[in-house]
């Protein structure tokens, strides 16, 4: 091996071996940087999902809490209009909590029209108030009350139950009473449009027809002064009406800022001379938001 003048290794060749040692090293401490890298990066990735868990079960805390207040301040409406502490008047309740508000109201579902009883002419009446021409709203009337009544087992009602075969319809009336107000969406000649404008109008569970003295709806009322303008037995009715079926609506706000609405329709008067109960809960509907 060559060596300078003095016996020693020259210094030129101990350079290769020095850069190969800082080549070394260096990738080393890249190797290093890039495991922090990635274990920092996972770090945050843990505490971000972690956050997120914790922000999900808060809200679904949340949520439940906005429901169960608001399903017990449906329950204590209802305790309350049987002990005649509360009317079904529309006024609005305030009930406090610990870390929710909630807004009961009670309506008198009576006030409504019911499709199940009501008079053709009313019927006609009501769709008059959602942009329905007088002839094709006094079919279409027609057409709800034979969906309800038993002429269809008649020889003319059967020619009129053959229209649905000849529209294209796979059923036919089965001349029963409307079970839900989205049944009316069946009857021949219903639209979607004018089934959005008749739902907050009436009802399916009330088995009575309004009066000007106890309806509190606009569109109702209307409809009442078009279809009986000098009929005085609206008057008579108002005399013996008894809230016998009632809307109550709770919306439950907590803290937090969820919210939970719900809607129950309740019977709290028997419709049959044999039926014994407290209440009845004929429609139970909930959402959150």
């Amino acid at each position: 091996m060559p060596k300078g003048r003095n016996g020693f290794l020259s210094p030129l060749l101990s350079v290769p071996a020095r850069s190969e040692a800082r080549a070394d090293k260096g990738l080393v401490l890249l190797i290093v940087l890039w495991w922090l890298a990635l274990l920092m990066f996972l770090a945050a990735q843990i505490t971000t999902a972690t956050h997120s868990s914790v922000l999900i079960a808060a809200n679904i805390r949340s949520s439940a809490e906005a429901e169960a207040q608001a399903d017990g301040a449906v329950n204590e409406a209802v305790f309350r209009v049987l002990a005649q502490e509360w009317k079904a008047d529309g006024a609005i309740h305030v009930l406090r909590g610990a870390r929710v508000m909630t807004e009961v109201r009670i309506d008198d579902e009576g006030g409504r029209i019911d499709p199940n009883v009501a008079p053709v002419v009313l019927m006609q009446a009501l769709l008059g108030q959602c942009g329905v021409p007088p002839k094709p709203a006094a079919e279409l009337a027609e057409a709800i009350a034979e969906w309800r009544s038993l002429d269809l087992l008649q020889t003319t009602g059967a020619m009129k139950g053959s229209r649905y075969r000849l529209s294209g319809r796979s059923y036919l009336p089965p001349n029963t009473r409307f079970v839900s107000v989205d049944e009316l969406g069946l009857v021949l000649g219903m639209t979607p449009r004018l089934l959005a404008c008749l739902e907050p109008h009436v009802s399916v569970y009330s088995l009575s027809v309004p009066s000007l003295q106890t309806a509190t709806d606009p569109a109702v009322r209307r409809a009442l002064r078009d279809a009986y303008p000098y009929d005085t037995a609206q008057t008579v009715a108002a005399v013996v009406h008894q809230v016998a079926v009632i809307r109550v609506t709770a919306v439950a706000r907590q803290a937090g800022g969820s919210a939970f609405r719900r809607t129950a329709v309740v019977r709290v008067v028997p419709a049959e001379p044999d039926e014994h109960f407290v209440y009845k809960i004929l429609m139970w509907d909930g959402f959150a938001g």
